[in-house]
């Protein structure tokens, strides 16, 4: 007997373009069976989210079903009407999405907004509906007290938890979690996928579990299937792919995981030679502040995202800045790239007695020293634009390379980051481009106009992590070759270990603590480090005290 509670069955979905039609998911097939955490995953633009926008029919135009059946309850659901799609989702299916302030109405309470979904797809009523919210408040740990706040009222990892309230309000078989952690630090994520495992053990509901980030899916999926390129490439038991898998793809992507414990793997990533990064800094950041005005109900409140902090960066040096989702570490990128001004403090570079904080206008030299790379590699390139255009640009705003000279110049760039050939790569569009692609597209733009210091805000946290060791391994080279510094932002500690030369532990806007990479991953001496090395190593799952895989 068929015991699955989702069949897909060679699914294929196309973008219609001006040109040729965009496959994005290509003959998919998998089933999901009754009570297991079924793990897809794949990098940015593999497929994965068309196929659950598909299975839930929610497919934006200018996407099109054109092939393929999704079977829910003994039923194709693709073949039946709007109406019809209405009484499956919340009570045969669910979501749990990525942005849990995106997801949430601004302007109505968790109380309401669950209400909401039990009022109009349940029979309950008055104060059936009230228990029923206060039962899902209890399951997943939230204090009654915090019905009637609003989504920015709450913290990151309780604003998902509100999520996966609404999701279970009508007891779905099936819950979809699309990147369900990805905004939260480590330690959150651990704690929230603590919770969703525990739910699934005691109420019996199935998992499928969307994320570009193996590593996690490796601790506590049943199986999985891994996508690329809109095709379904490797699909079997979590611990055979753990093992190695079959398909080279997988193999590649085992081989890539970095680890926050244990021995360091050689050779994922390049090291200098000479350690030796000199007395005299390249970036001096002292006492550097910033506060944000937001709405109160008589006059404006601050809120103090960077407080009084210092540090150095050497020439020559990469600096990792880890830490949860608020500590500040994207302030400062802003406040040291000059895309926002420091309330209080001073910023040097190159030694200058000249405070950089203090200029009303950024001078052009310090735009030309100091570049950004930035998180998402989507958004960050113009879609109207090809990549000679956006390397050309900021080339010709400096005027560092003679005209004649440039189109060879950005081949070089392109090929120096991995695009080759150049010539090719100058012509395309961002959309023409895979994730990794862009983001070496990013690389080369920054990189071209020769500065001491890049700043990499989250810079790989959306490619899967085969593409993201390649791009961490483009900074390591551009270092060595250009002795050029970096600072590394991220909530990834493995990846800040092989990378960094030091890391700084951010926390509230405050420096926690900062040392040499691998002595703060083997020591770590303050309480907040120690759990988020613990969260970040490999077993975190097996520390916990109940075990999902065993069935009832």
């Amino acid at each position: 007997m068929n015991n699955s509670v989702l069949s897909i069955q060679n699914l294929c979905v196309n973008y219609i373009t001006p040109g040729n039609p965009v496959k994005a998911v290509n003959d998919v097939s998998f089933e999901i069976q009754q009570g297991e955490i079924f793990g897809l995953v794949g990098e940015s633009g593999s497929g994965k989210s068309t196929v659950v926008q598909a299975v839930l029919r929610t497919l934006p135009p200018p996407a099109v079903i054109t092939g393929g059946k999704v079977i829910i309850n003994n039923k194709d659901i693709l073949s039946i009407s709007n109406t019809e799609v209405l009484q499956y989702r919340w009570k045969q299916i669910s979501i749990v999405m990525q942005s849990a302030l995106n997801a949430l109405n601004p302007v109505l309470t968790i109380r309401e907004q669950i209400k909401d979904v039990l009022e109009i797809h349940s029979d309950l009523t008055g104060k059936a509906v009230d228990n029923r919210i206060h039962e899902l408040l209890s399951l997943i740990d939230i204090d009654v007290s915090r019905l009637d706040s609003y989504p920015h009222e709450l913290s990151g990892g309780m604003r998902q938890r509100a999520v996966i309230a609404i999701a279970l309000a009508l007891m779905p078989p099936l819950i979809i979690m699309d990147e369900p952690t990805t905004a939260l630090d480590v330690i959150v994520e651990r704690e929230i996928l603590a919770k969703i495992i525990e739910l699934r053990k005691e109420l019996g509901f199935t998992i499928l579990f969307i994320t570009h980030d193996l590593n996690l899916l490796l601790e506590f999926a049943d199986r999985l299937a891994i996508m690329r390129h809109g095709k379904v490439i490797e699909l079997g038991q979590t611990q055979k792919i753990r093992a190695g898998g079959e398909h080279s793809y997988t193999q590649k992507l085992i081989g890539a995981l970095p680890s926050a414990s244990g021995p360091r793997k050689k050779g994922l990533l390049s090291k200098p030679k000479n350690r030796d990064f000199g007395s005299k800094p390249l970036l001096e950041v002292q006492n550097i502040s910033k506060n944000f005005p937001v709405s109160g109900f008589f006059r404006p409140k601050l809120i103090e995202a960077v407080k009084e902090i210092s540090f150095q960066v050497f020439p020559g040096e990469i600096v990792a800045l880890v830490g949860e989702s608020g500590s500040g570490k994207s302030t400062i990128a802003k406040l040291i790239t000059r895309l926002i001004r420091p309330t209080s403090g001073d910023i040097f570079l190159n030694g200058s007695n000249k405070k950089v904080s203090e200029a009303r206008r950024v001078p052009l030299e310090y735009r030309k020293q100091v570049q950004m790379v930035f998180q998402d590699p989507f958004g960050s390139l113009n879609a109207v634009h090809t990549v000679y255009h956006h390397l050309v640009r900021p080339l010709l705003r400096h005027q560092l390379i003679p005209k004649d000279e440039l189109f060879n110049y950005i081949i070089e760039m392109l090929e120096n980051v991995g695009l080759s050939p150049g010539a090719i790569f100058a012509e395309k569009f961002p959309h023409e481009m895979s994730g990794g692609e862009r983001q070496r597209v990013a690389l080369a733009r920054a990189l071209s106009l020769e500065p001491d210091l890049i700043v990499a805000d989250e810079p790989t946290s959306m490619l899967d992590v085969s593409i993201r060791m390649e791009i961490l391994e483009v900074l390591a080279q551009m270092r060595i070759k250009k002795n050029l510094s970096i600072i590394f932002i991220t909530h990834d500690l493995a990846s800040a270990r092989y990378l960094a030369d030091r890391i700084i532990v951010l926390q509230h806007g405050s420096i926690v603590e900062q040392g040499l990479a691998e002595d703060l991953i083997q020591s770590p001496q303050k309480t907040y480090t120690k759990q988020l090395v613990k969260a970040a190593s490999p077993g975190w799952f097996e520390s916990l005290s109940f075990d999902h895989k065993k069935k009832d």
